[in-house]
Order: C-alpha cells, then sequence, then structure tokens
C-alpha cells in the first residue's frame, strides 16, 4: 500500500477519534455537571428534610397542646351541664314549687316605652292594637248562577 493512502486513512481515524473525544468530553463534563448539581440538590434536600422534620416535630407538639385543651375544655363543659341539671332539679322540686304563687297574665295591654337620644327623657305610649275587621259582607250569587225564574 502507499503511503499516502495510509495517511489518508490515519487522519480520517484522526478525525472520528477527535469528534469521539469531543463528544465524550461533553459528555464527561455534563456528567460532572450533574453529579455536582445532584450533591447540591442531595445537600438542599437533606437541609429540607431536616427542616420538615423540625417542623413536623412543632407541628405534632402543639396537636398535643390543642387535644389536651380541648379535654380540658370538653371536663368544663361537661362540669357546668352537671351544675346546670342539677340546679334545675332543684328548681323544679315539689318544696319550691308550692312556695311560689303564680300569677296571671294581665289581659290589659303594657305601655311601651320609647327611648330617644336623651337619656333622661324617655317617652311612654300604648302599644299599637290591631285595628279591629268589620264583618265581610255575605257572599252574592254569581251572574250566571241566578236561581232560574219563572214569568208567570
Amino acid at each position: 500500500m502507499n503511503i499516502t493512502l495510509l495517511l489518508n486513512k490515519a487522519r480520517k481515524e484522526l478525525g472520528i477519534a477527535k469528534v469521539h473525544a469531543e463528544h465524550d468530553a461533553k459528555t464527561a463534563k455534563a456528567a460532572r455537571q450533574t453529579a455536582i448539581a445532584a450533591k447540591k440538590k442531595l445537600k438542599q434536600t437533606r437541609k429540607l428534610q431536616k427542616f420538615t422534620r423540625k417542623i413536623a416535630r412543632k407541628a405534632e407538639d402543639q396537636a398535643e397542646i390543642a387535644l389536651e385543651k380541648l379535654e380540658q375544655a370538653r371536663a368544663r363543659v361537661e362540669k357546668l351541664e352537671k351544675r346546670a341539671r342539677k340546679e334545675a332539679r332543684q328548681q323544679k322540686s315539689p318544696a319550691t314549687a308550692k312556695s311560689v304563687p303564680k300569677t296571671k297574665p294581665s289581659l290589659r295591654p303594657k305601655a311601651h316605652v320609647v327611648k330617644t337620644k336623651i337619656a333622661s327623657a324617655k317617652v311612654t305610649r300604648p302599644l299599637p292594637r290591631k285595628p279591629v275587621r268589620k264583618p265581610a259582607p255575605p257572599a252574592r250569587p254569581l251572574d250566571g248562577a241566578r236561581p232560574h225564574f219563572r214569568p208567570g
């Protein structure tokens, strides 16, 4: 073979190898950048994970405190309901019911107190009464509903 032919073939292989080397170098650079970014992301992820755990612990503590307050409030409500039932039972007892005289409500309307802007000047007037309606006149039959009339 001719030296020139071998030289051309070697140059082509060199060009191809150069292209492959550049491509591989770019791929390696991208891989290094990705690894660096992943490491940064990993650090950020670890920081975020640590921060999230801290927030979760605080939230759990606050939830426990809220549950304790809820239980205290529930106990307080039950205690007050029990006291209210006890007082209601005492008021309904027959001994106290006989000692309080019952009064019938008055049929006369009470005076209606009107407050004005001046606190000392109170005007009293009777409550408005409902207007008295006149009884309705008896219903008249309609024109078409007249009784049969026989002329005589």
